[in-house]
């Protein structure tokens, strides 16, 4: 029993916000160790504007990476404080974990929108969108 106890509380740490949190800092570090070197479409900082020419994407990606860090390491400092403070607040199991639920999703969607606007303003801004 107590063995359960703790795997749930163990459970109720890792499951919220810094998860996700902890997914886009791995996934920042490796594509920053094993940066993308050419255009392809299965690994790297793809869009149209980054997949146009070398340029864009070698920008694209070092800048994609960078800002994945911040926005992961941000992800995971505010689940942090976030999932001890929902475990304060009285309500049922069922609704801490729809609430776990939606904000692991909002979390990992507002991530992505910030990723993608930041990016490709950035790319605008310094590469050749032409070419």
């Amino acid at each position: 029993m107590a063995a359960n106890l703790s795997d749930t509380a163990i459970a109720n740490w890792l499951i919220g916000p810094q998860l996700v949190g902890a997914v886009f800092i791995l996934a920042a570090l490796i594509q920053m160790r094993f940066r993308p070197k050419k255009i392809n479409s299965l690994y790297g900082y793809r869009t149209p504007l980054s997949m146009k020419n070398q340029q864009n994407w070698d920008e694209g990606n070092r800048y994609s990476a960078q800002l994945m860090l911040k926005l992961g390491v941000i992800l995971l400092l505010t689940g942090l404080v976030i999932t001890p403070l929902i475990s304060l607040v009285p309500m049922g199991l069922d609704a801490r974990m729809l609430l776990k639920t939606g904000l692991i999703v909002a979390g990992a969607m507002s991530t992505v929108v910030i990723l993608l606007t930041f990016t490709e303003r950035h790319l605008e801004k310094t590469t050749d969108t032409k070419a």
